[in-house]
């Protein structure tokens, strides 16, 4: 049995070809996820949105409470872009009659304690702690803090007026979830 070789010259404009191509798949492949990346971020522009309109009502771009309880919003602020069905104007009726008037004690100021539960670089991880105790019945807050050039969420729960009050409710959570937490100024 007689074996038959071939013989493949590669110069050096099939090289070029080749790299080209590979050069031409990998563009392709990156413009590619690059609008898949588009179309699964469009509900993160929702998201600013929302935040651009916390802003403007004189809240700090770093602060975002997050709670359980609907938030009032001020009427026809509508834009022409947004429409919302006529179900849930009915919905959002019933729920600012069902919101109780906000009290001296929740409300975060610059002289007040907060206990810190937790800081995550995941803001979906941030709203799950801060969720677990909202449910509780704590008021939280999530806050973007930079620490070391990284992007931090942390999440803080309740205002307390004195550090021996923030103490005695850190001291209850710390029974509770049975980790140590910390004890800031409100920002």
């Amino acid at each position: 049995m007689e074996k038959t070789y071939f013989e493949i010259k590669i110069t050096f404009v099939h090289i070029v070809i080749f790299l080209i191509a590979v050069l031409g798949m990998g563009i392709f492949l990156f413009y590619m996820g690059y609008q898949a990346g588009q179309r699964r971020g469009n509900p993160l522009t929702a998201i600013n949105s929302e935040q651009n309109q916390v802003d403007a009502a004189g809240i700090p771009e770093e602060l975002r409470i997050v709670d359980e309880k609907p938030i009032k919003t001020a009427v026809g602020n509508t834009s022409a872009k947004q429409t919302i069905p006529e179900e849930m104007k009915l919905h959002q009726a019933q729920m600012k009659k069902e919101q109780p008037p906000a009290s001296q004690k929740n409300i975060f100021t610059d002289q007040n304690y907060t206990i810190q539960v937790g800081a995550f670089a995941d803001f979906a991880n941030a709203q799950k702690c801060s969720s677990r105790f909202s449910s509780r019945g704590y008021q939280t807050a999530i806050i973007v803090e930079t620490i070391n050039k990284k992007k931090l969420h942390t999440v803080q729960v309740g205002s307390f007026a004195t550090m021996a009050e923030a103490q005695k409710e850190k001291a209850k959570l710390e029974n509770l979830e049975k980790a140590t937490f910390a004890i800031k100024k409100a920002r």
